[in-house]
């Protein structure tokens, strides 16, 4: 499973876990997913200026994300 842009909350042995997003690992195309990583990778590299960096490290958690999420083995 891979989770996106959220937050845990850990209070009296209860764990909360808000996301924007969320994606099946089996949903995820290994090919595509990689090709995104890799893009993200290099718009990083791209970037100028405070926007287009904290956008592109953005993107790039979102990729390394999904790609992890299928590497997880079970």
């Amino acid at each position: 499973m891979a989770l996106m842009s959220g937050f845990a909350r850990i209070e009296n042995n209860a764990i909360t876990v808000l996301v924007n997003d969320a994606e099946k690992s089996s949903d995820i195309d290994p090919q595509e997913a990689q090709q995104t990583l890799e893009i993200a990778e290099a718009n990083l590299k791209k970037a100028e200026g405070k926007r287009q960096i904290i956008e592109a490290n953005l993107a790039l958690r979102q990729a390394r994300t999904r790609v992890e999420a299928i590497n997880v083995i079970y």
